[in-house]
């Protein structure tokens, strides 16, 4: 048996909680292929579907190759996948067949952003089904990204009993072999500062053999600080002090070479300008410049048409407040007779990306589900547009590509960009998770056939 090495294009995922498919969007640009999706919201389950599944774009939903699962992850049980899930040779999956479990289990009980953070949460539950899907599947490989303030909800103890769980060996699953980091997915070449705790683990018969799979490390260095529990312990710090180590001769300069951070310009500047509330859900390039940045050539790449370009209408007296500020400004710059009645009596060292205008040179903010200004930096950097975002706009800057179409009505694709994972940082993810999967196929392919050819010679 000649031995063959097994590339990515081979390997076989499943999705939970999967959302517009930004995990899967990093993983599938390596090869990876989706056996199974779930998620309870049905927009984001059709929007995955469109993107993954040719058969079922081209049936509008009647057929279907990946398995959809439209249903809680609390109610999704490990038969009905092996029966019904499919490998990339067609086969049945079996418990350990899947090569890679993706997965984020909903972040809101946990976000430091939520305006209410409750241990109480049946949302911050939901991880343990994510674990027993686990188990129960066994695959080689499994990630699993959620908010860093899964660390310190309830002093960390929802964070403490997901790795516990996961590590400890049962009858059905020998356990996996943790690695974990807070990530941000700026350090990846996504145009936003986006903190992450990203959970890789390796079966341990797999790491036994060739080694766990690791988180990936910074790329491009940014400025973003990371005020939160575990920021200092579990981020790559040196990547947020890495600018400050190029401007100053004092400091030791043995940290990896990184790159400077994308701008907000390099990511949308050649989408065509818009008006307010303007925009269509599909249209052509046309109006666009051509690529002007490596980002926004690979944006476009395999992309035919223009979708998602369309921006949600602001109304009085939101019209004349964006009006007042300038590229990087926020509601400061607002004059006090305009500004809503609970911001007249706010510090001007308080809500600082309130009413938040994007510095086209810079990186973007966390990107949030809904673009309402009064919440966060939405506001396009160009004067003249005097409008926020558009939905692809907001795309960009998560990093998905232009191919990639959100469905649904606008504030459902705002939601779904908002939610997602960065395909860009998901894609070095993956990179690390095929070393592994590339060493592990290959290292048995050839015991296999070094044990064919001893039985041979008895």
């Amino acid at each position: 048996m000649k031995n063959q090495k097994v590339t990515a294009s081979k390997y076989t995922t499943g999705e939970l909680f999967c959302g517009a498919g930004g995990l899967s969007r990093g993983f599938k640009a390596l090869g990876c292929t989706p056996s199974f999706a779930n998620d309870i919201w049905p927009v984001a389950l059709h929007t995955f579907m469109m993107n993954f599944d040719p058969l079922y774009a081209e049936t509008n939903g009647d057929r279907s190759r990946i398995l959809a699962l439209p249903q809680s992850v609390e109610d999704i049980s490990i038969d009905e996948i092996l029966e019904n899930a499919r490998s990339n040779s067609d086969a049945p999956l079996t418990p350990g067949a899947l090569d890679i479990l993706l997965g984020g289990p909903p972040c809101q009980g946990y976000s430091l952003n939520s305006h209410i953070r409750s241990a109480e949460d049946p949302r911050n539950f939901l991880f343990r089904h994510y674990v027993r899907l686990l188990r129960g599947l066994s695959p080689k490989v499994f990630v699993l990204e959620n908010v860093p303030g899964m660390f310190s909800l309830e002093g960390g103890r929802f964070f403490d009993e997901l790795i516990a769980k996961i590590s400890k060996p049962t009858a059905a699953c020998v356990g996996y072999d943790i690695d974990f980091k807070i990530l941000n997915a700026a350090h990846y070449g996504v145009p936003q500062d986006r903190f992450r705790v990203v959970v890789i683990g390796t079966r341990r018969d797999v790491s036994a053999q060739v080694g766990k799979a690791t988180v990936p490390t910074p790329r491009h260095y940014s400025l973003a600080q990371a005020h939160f529990k575990g920021g200092r312990d579990h981020t790559f710090h040196y990547a947020i002090g890495y600018r400050k180590r190029l401007e100053r001769c004092d400091f030791d300069q043995t940290d990896p070479a990184l790159l400077p951070p994308i701008s907000v310009r390099e990511a949308i500047g050649d989408l065509p300008p818009l008006t307010n509330g303007g925009g269509q859900d599909r249209t052509v390039y046309s109006a666009a410049q051509s690529p002007a940045s490596h980002f926004q050539k690979k944006m476009r790449l395999k992309a035919d048409v223009l979708t998602n370009h369309w921006c949600r209408a602001l109304a009085h007296p939101n019209t004349e407040r964006i009006k007042h500020i300038p590229a990087g400004g926020d509601w400061r710059s607002i004059p006090k007779e305009l500004l809503p009645p609970g911001m007249r009596r706010a510090k001007r060292k308080d809500h600082t990306k309130r009413y938040g205008r994007l510095l086209p040179d810079e990186i973007s903010g966390t990107l949030l589900t809904k673009p309402d200004p009064h919440w966060g930096t939405f506001i396009h950097y160009d004067e003249n547009q005097q409008r926020l975002i558009s939905v692809r706009e907001a795309a960009r800057i998560q990093s998905f590509p232009d191919c990639h179409v959100f469905f649904g009505g606008q504030v459902d694709q705002y939601k779904l960009c908002g939610n997602a994972v960065p395909p860009m940082m998901a894609q070095a993810i993956a990179e690390k998770v095929s070393q592994v999967l590339d060493l592990y196929y290959s290292t048995t392919e050839t015991f296999n056939s070094n044990s064919t050819l001893e039985l041979d010679r008895a």
